[in-house]
């Protein structure tokens, strides 16, 4: 249906902008494609070292755009599922549990196109990572799968938030 309509606006004329990349709506897009990847959801919700904590939150930024500009996603443990409730600017302080990860937008694109994954990106200082590395350590299929859903948003990556 949306697709439908987005060809019909766009026969009558109608200009249809995607979301800036990590901006607003797209960190909205984001956390519903977190709760649509089975990696994310039903496999983190299983994981001991990630349902330990019963909330956690990322917070994500383009380094060449400044990180004043950091969105945020947060998952809560909802029935043995890692449910995203929240996608949109940072609005927490960042805790013990949580993970901040910012990368160059070139960067970003190239994971979120496979390019590479997390061990290699985070290797070669693309991708800078704070957080609870064992969690992390211990999701690694979950956390290239999150990579890899950065790309999939309808995005304009050609400006900043």
């Amino acid at each position: 249906m949306r697709k439908m309509c987005t060809t019909l606006l766009l026969s009558a004329g109608v200009a249809i902008s995607a979301p800036v990349f990590m901006d607003v709506e797209y960190a909205k897009a984001l956390c519903d494609a977190w709760n649509k990847t089975p990696q994310l959801s039903e496999q983190l919700g299983k994981s001991e070292s990630w349902i330990a904590v019963q909330e956690r939150k990322l917070f994500l930024y383009r380094e060449d755009c400044g990180d004043t500009k950091q969105i945020q996603l947060t998952i809560k443990n909802e029935g043995g599922r890692a449910q995203c409730v929240y996608g949109g600017s940072a609005r927490d302080k960042r805790g013990k549990d949580d993970f901040l990860m910012y990368a160059e937008t070139k960067r970003w694109l190239e994971m979120g196109r496979k390019e590479y994954g997390p061990m290699k990106a985070m290797m070669l200082n693309r991708l800078k990572f704070e957080g609870p590395r064992g969690v992390a350590m211990k999701n690694m299929g979950p956390f290239e799968a999150f990579l890899d859903i950065v790309d999939s948003p309808s995005h304009d990556a050609s400006k900043c938030p």
